[in-house]
């Protein structure tokens, strides 16, 4: 098989920038982007049918202002580009680290270890060929006279067997596996964090998406959302390029998750088990110790700990609603940012 029929070399996903480089840029554009959104449907009333809360009970509940929680944003993120001294964002400066320093230890390997990758798999494939070609003839089946009177070349499905593998069924098995992974240590970290005095900023109403900031402590932070997502990307060996997908989808499940909206059309409530209702619930001061997964329910549903129950979470919600005024807002204002 032809080696070129496989080539991994590749141009940077964006000119210009390394694709390393992307991955530390492309969550923070992605998070304003989808922020920048849900901002849009909150100041609009669009989509107002599909709110969780009303605007009286997020002014009434939330602890924290919008505009201390944009200030707060967007002092991570610069802190997440540039660096600064500051002690507040000094978490954020550890992540940045921890992935400069990931990134430099697999520089200049990546293009080698990706023809070894391929190298291997083009072996295993052709090995399997050579066993179906070698077995299916004892039940009658012709593999390789089959695949010549149609025309195909053995040598061909070989190659296009490889190249499904190698660039879309092997990095959505590794991408999945990775949020695993990841999964499993935020809810560990996430459910430790709420059996002790130490995690002290559980607020029983999510902010608005725009204003989701990093409230968190400083290890805490880099504990749950950098290790998780690196330890996630190292046992599933995902790639630099794979870790962009990775850290996007990562940063936009996020917003999504605070946006407070719930809307019909949403496939990730069925494929992933949670949505924002899901996570409005841990919010809740009645569901503070419960449903702590950030991409999956599977592992609050294993440790007992998952709050599905509809009927149940509506009636709570009813209980604590708060009336608006005329505009939706309390008093018929609009929110300050």
């Amino acid at each position: 098989m032809a080696s070129n029929t496989t080539s991994t070399s590749h141009p940077s996903l964006a000119p210009g920038i390394s694709d390393f480089h992307l991955s530390l840029l492309l969550p923070i554009a992605v998070h304003w982007l989808t922020s920048g959104f849900f901002e849009i449907c909150d100041r609009t009333g669009w989509l107002g049918q599909h709110r969780l809360h009303t605007s009286a009970e997020e002014l009434a509940r939330n602890r924290v202002t919008r505009r201390e929680c944009l200030r707060v944003t967007l002092q991570c993120q610069a802190s997440r580009l540039f660096l600064p001294d500051e002690a507040f964002s000094r978490h954020q400066g550890l992540q940045v680290l921890l992935g400069l320093a990931l990134g430099a230890l697999g520089e200049g390997e990546e293009d080698a270890a990706d023809e070894l990758r391929v190298a291997v798999l083009a072996g295993r494939v052709r090995a399997v060929f050579a066993a179906a070609a070698g077995v299916l003839p004892l039940s009658g089946i012709d593999f390789k006279t089959i695949m010549t009177l149609s025309g195909h070349k053995f040598d061909s499905i070989e190659a296009l067997t490889v190249r499904l593998l190698y660039w879309y069924i092997v990095p959505v098995f590794q991408l999945a596996a990775a949020l695993v992974v990841a999964d499993a240590w935020m809810y560990g970290l996430h459910r430790l964090g709420h059996t002790n005095k130490a995690h002290t900023l559980a607020t029983p109403q999510a902010v608005r998406a725009i204003l989701v900031g990093r409230l968190v402590q400083p290890l805490a932070g880099l504990a749950v959302d950098g290790l998780s997502y690196g330890f996630g990307c190292w046992v599933s060996g995902l790639s630099t390029r794979q870790s962009i997908l990775l850290f996007a989808y990562g940063s936009f499940k996020n917003v999504l998750d605070h946006c407070g909206y719930v809307l019909p059309w949403n496939p990730m409530r069925a494929v992933t088990g949670t949505d924002p209702s899901f996570h409005d619930v841990h919010h809740q001061s009645w569901g503070l110790k419960t449903n702590f997964g950030v991409h999956f329910s599977v592992w609050d549903r294993i440790m007992g700990t998952c709050f599905a129950d509809e009927e149940e979470i509506a009636r709570l919600r009813r209980r604590s609603r708060i009336a608006q005024g005329p505009t939706g807002y309390r008093d018929g204002s609009r929110p300050k940012v």
